[in-house]
């Protein structure tokens, strides 16, 4: 009894002391979290970039129309639509609205001019009142001063579900005429 004792301790010992196998089986423990983490570092780079790049489409589109010389019309603001969606290449939503609006110093808040946009029932088209809302986004201009408003909107969805959901991501560009001042629309 007491050699069979001793030799199954012997075993335990020997069994406890072996190392064979334990590289595969800490690669079976730890691989899931890294996939996870490759694809989370994948889908907030991806969001990051999505972001960047809805500010600078939006900005690009501001300065576009900022240079206009001749009346806008719908089908320029369309244009500027076709023209955001390629810059920020996607496949899901996008639209915009652009505003014209001129501040008034006497009673110290902005009109709106004229205001068109490419969705309707996302973002209608502002007027005087709704113009208030976006009163910290402004700055103060001059008496009769005029302003762009160009506002862009863009969905994004994540391609791994790692903790990040979709969402729209959504850029005001402000700029000021260059040439006509209020910017006509026709």
């Amino acid at each position: 009894m007491h050699c069979l004792l001793c030799r199954l301790r012997q075993t335990l010992r020997r069994f406890r002391q072996d190392e064979r196998g334990i590289v595969s089986t800490e690669t079976i423990l730890v691989m899931p979290l890294l996939m996870w983490v490759f694809m989370a570092m994948f889908v907030y780079w991806d969001a990051f970039r999505a972001h960047n790049t809805s500010i600078k489409a939006s900005y690009a589109i501001a300065d576009l129309i900022s240079r206009e010389n001749a009346p806008v019309n719908n089908a320029f603001i369309g244009g500027m639509h076709s023209l955001f969606r390629y810059m920020v290449a996607t496949n899901e939503g996008t639209w915009l609205r652009v505003s014209s609006v001129q501040y008034d110093a006497s009673q110290d808040r902005y009109n709106v001019l004229w205001s068109r946009t490419t969705n309707t029932h996302r973002s209608p088209a502002h007027t005087t009142a709704t113009m208030v809302a976006m009163r910290p986004k402004l700055p103060v201009p001059a008496n009769s001063d005029t302003l762009i408003v160009v506002e862009t909107w863009r969905q994004f969805s994540p391609a791994f579900k790692v903790g990040l959901e979709r969402r729209t991501f959504y850029e005001t560009s402000v700029v000021r005429p260059r040439f006509l001042s209020p910017l006509p629309i026709s």
